[in-house]
């Protein structure tokens, strides 16, 4: 019974840590992030340009990703901050291939980033750099 009541107790000190952990950025948490950015990967196959728009929608930052390869608009609904950096995590399907993607904008001076796309997990990684319009 103590052994339960310690579990108990260590898992509601550990709820709002969770729980923050997997809240949604506002508008005012992403700053600088909001608007349109026009991002510029390296890939095997040579540069690849993705458009990115950052808004609010009921109150949570959401992304779309579209580009001349992939026109129809991926929507981005699990936006989060780690440090300065922002994150953007989806499920997205390419020629029939589902994949989870990660992208990473880390500041690199005003209205600049660098940009991490990271494809299941590792599997494969592109990086670039991305400019706000």
């Amino acid at each position: 019974m103590t052994r339960m009541l310690r579990t108990l107790a260590f898992a509601l000190v550990l709820l709002p840590l969770v729980a923050s952990a997997n809240t949604q950025l506002t508008g005012a948490d992403a700053g600088a992030f909001m608007g349109a950015w026009t991002l510029a990967l390296d890939t095997p196959q040579g540069s690849m340009e993705q458009n990115l728009v950052l808004k609010e929608e009921g109150g949570k930052v959401v992304g779309e990703i579209s580009s001349q390869m992939q026109p129809d608009v991926q929507k981005v609904t699990d936006v989060s901050k780690k440090g300065g950096d922002l994150l953007l995590k989806f499920e997205g399907n390419f020629q029939g291939m589902p994949f989870e993607a990660l992208i990473t904008l880390t500041p690199d001076g005003t209205d600049k980033a660098k940009v991490t796309f990271d494809v299941n997990g590792g599997q494969f990684t592109m990086s670039g750099t991305g400019v706000k319009k």
